[in-house]
């Protein structure tokens, strides 16, 4: 364990600094290369000239972390896929391509397609490599397979952008792991070549039986989402309203396998396996039984990001507890961290491993002052107590990133966790032990899966119950990145405080909380003073126009539009939102624009300067175009694709602006 003893959290930081600055600058392969070359040589000479001197200076320092930045930045680089020559992306032609590729997950699918993510092997005939997202018809009633090999001639599709502003872009998410394109096939159009029974299908296959080892049980829908979720880490059966009602009550973490869950194995693990300590080898038996259930347990939920994080971390606990040393917690963390990104630089863009490290982190930081605010000595009552103040220690290191990630802040964490801890706890065991029974001895299976029933009931009940609470959750709240930041600023003043009650202490977090309300005022002033029209891009027509804190949406079709109209305000720091219904003509800075829908119906005399064609109107686009010769013609996503492509050959001979929001996205006009 003497790895623990150097300075790994300051070199896991340096790490991270080299993948963002990588991320946010694309620094060209040849300046990353000078950069590691000239940074390993002044690491060397600062390494050697520190072994002849007693006490180091801050040199070696500068060196050390300098060369270790440089690693991040090319590890970074390394892990994209799009900057090798043999990618998919420099060899495909801008129609139909010949793809030869193996399917090596199933996604979530959505009501007209299933999804897979697809490993390219031959892209025209030529070796490639690469990841697509393949979109297949629910018309092919015969799914595809992990490990299946396929082949197909489509033409391959950018993944689209965010079309409206302050929307989760999904391609940007898409892109951090290195998928960049999509293909659509309807029946007919796959030809399966071959089943490869690699890894991915062993490990799929394996989950699925262990899946269907609970048909016997007869669960409902419901139940069988909950299992599925706990113990296996699939979320793709459960539905919407479920995990909304989690998500209401502050509880959603319960729903996806983290530190919490494998940290439930781990200490149960260990309580069970202590006996076998007594015996000859006892304890490395214990070790390597606890580290091989865990890594299995990872495995079978396919080692998303926050499952590998947590039995990596709890791999390096195990380790340090078989060598009966006092291990540095925050070390753990930060080699598990290291690991971690050294494998794939692009988790530290995760949502879910930003979450785990920042609660993990912050429950670490205030565990010592839990003993404070025991007012028992009953073990019951410590236990629940230590739920609570667990509880609120993740809360506060995770608040920042909620906020500025799902806008929303749940009131009623501490009363839901309090309970659903203890039966998430007990679900998790007895569902491990239920299901190792599903394929021992059937007939106690039967028997232990109906005490599990007894648990989810209790748990969804609670769950349904604190949901419908009103107001127990805050929405749509805006908070933006750097706010984020300045929040952690403050939560890292307020913990230095409380290790070290001092004067110059409370005045830095005085100092720090301080900066972040004026940076909070500065950013809504700023906003504020934007004025702007948008045109959105929506099958059932948005137009706003902003004026300070107020906005003015124009639309028939509100519940519609609820999501669009949400992200927009919130994006924007407006606190002031008023419908109107769609109407012909609309003035805004001295600009006239003229509205035409379904009804066709307009003035030639208005002399508009910016004509919104919706709806599909029935109009002779070039006689408009030369009775009133607007400035812009913009067509939105509730017509269909031949009028608007029409619509851009009449404008390009007419010499106007064209602009369509399902090519260009939303349309601008500012004051």
């Amino acid at each position: 364990m003497k790895l623990l003893k150097f300075p790994i959290i300051t070199i896991t930081v340096s790490f991270v600094l080299g993948i963002l600055a990588n991320h946010f600058l694309r620094l060209p392969f040849l300046v990353i290369l000078i950069f590691l070359s000239i940074s390993f040589l002044v690491f060397v000479y600062a390494f050697l000239r520190a072994k002849k001197q007693l006490f180091q200076n801050i040199l070696f320092g500068i060196c050390c972390y300098s060369f270790v930045i440089s690693l991040g930045v090319f590890s970074h680089y390394l892990h994209e896929e799009i900057h090798y020559k043999n990618h998919y992306s420099k060899i495909m032609k801008s129609e139909n391509n010949e793809l030869r590729g193996t399917i090596t997950s199933v996604i979530k699918p959505n009501s007209k397609y299933n999804k897979y993510l697809l490993k390219i092997n031959q892209c025209n005939k030529t070796e490639a490599l690469g990841k697509i997202l393949l979109y297949y018809s629910k018309e092919n009633k015969e799914q595809l397979s992990v490990g299946q090999e396929i082949w197909i001639n489509k033409k391959i599709q950018p993944i689209q952008k965010s079309r409206n502003p302050y929307q989760f872009d999904y391609s940007e998410y898409l892109e951090k792991q290195n998928i960049f394109h999509q293909v659509f096939c309807n029946k007919g159009e796959i030809v399966k070549i071959k089943l490869t029974k690699n890894f991915d299908y062993y490990i799929q296959n394996l989950r699925l039986n262990l899946r269907n080892s609970f048909t016997d049980h007869k669960y409902d829908e419901t139940i069988r989402s909950i299992l599925d979720a706990l113990l296996l880490g699939q979320r793709s059966y459960m539905d919407k309203e479920t995990i909304d009602k989690y998500s209401k009550a502050g509880v959603i973490h319960i729903l996806a396998i983290s530190g919490l869950h494998i940290g439930i194995l781990y200490f149960f693990l260990a309580f069970v396996l202590k006996p076998i300590e007594k015996i000859k080898y006892g304890k490395t038996l214990k070790m390597i039984a606890i580290l091989s259930f865990l890594w299995l347990f990872a495995f079978l939920t396919g080692l998303p990001a926050s499952v590998t994080r947590a039995v990596t971390l709890f791999t390096f606990v195990s380790i340090g507890d078989y060598y009966n040393q006092q291990n540095n917690v925050y070390n753990a963390v930060a080699v598990s961290a290291l690991i971690l990104l050294i494998f794939n630089p692009n988790f530290v863009f995760d949502i879910g491993f930003q979450l785990s490290y920042a609660a993990v982190i912050s429950i670490l930081l205030f565990q010592p002052f839990y003993k404070r605010c025991y007012f028992t000595k009953n073990k019951i009552g410590i236990y629940f107590i230590d739920i609570i103040l667990v509880s609120l220690a993740a809360q506060i290191g995770v608040l920042p990133l909620s906020l500025y990630y799902f806008n929303q802040l749940p009131l009623l964490f501490l009363v839901a966790n309090i309970v659903v801890i203890p039966l998430a706890s007990c679900i998790l065991i007895f569902g491990s032990f239920t299901l190792l029974l599903n394929f021992i001895f059937k007939p106690f299976a039967l028997l232990c899966g109906k005490l599990l029933v007894i648990f989810i009931s209790i748990m969804n009940s609670y769950i349904t119950m604190i949901s419908k609470i009103k107001n127990g959750i805050v929405e749509n709240i805006s908070f933006s990145a750097f706010s984020t930041v300045l929040l952690y600023l403050f939560i890292g003043t307020l913990i230095y405080w409380i290790y070290n009650p001092k004067w110059n202490t409370f005045r830095n977090c005085a100092f720090a909380i301080l900066i972040f309300q004026l940076s909070f005022i500065f950013i809504k002033t700023e906003e504020n003073k934007a004025d702007e029209l948008l045109v959105f891009n929506s099958k059932k027509s948005l137009i706003s126009i902003k004026e300070g804190n107020k906005i003015n949406v124009f639309t028939n079709s509100i519940e519609e539009n609820k999501g669009l109209i949400n992200d927009y305000s919130r994006g924007t720091f407006t606190d002031s939102v008023h419908i109107i219904p769609l109407q012909n003509v609309l003035n805004y800075n001295e600009e006239r624009i003229l509205i035409i829908d379904s009804m066709s119906i307009y003035k030639t005399k208005l002399k508009p300067d910016v004509i919104v064609l919706i709806q599909s109107p029935k109009i002779n686009l070039r006689r408009l175009i030369k009775e009133v010769k607007p400035k812009v013609i913009i067509a939105d996503n509730s017509n269909p694709f031949y009028k608007m492509k029409k619509w851009k050959e009449t404008c390009e001979q007419e010499k106007i602006p064209f602009h369509t929001t399902v090519e260009k996205g939303f349309y601008r006009l500012l004051k």
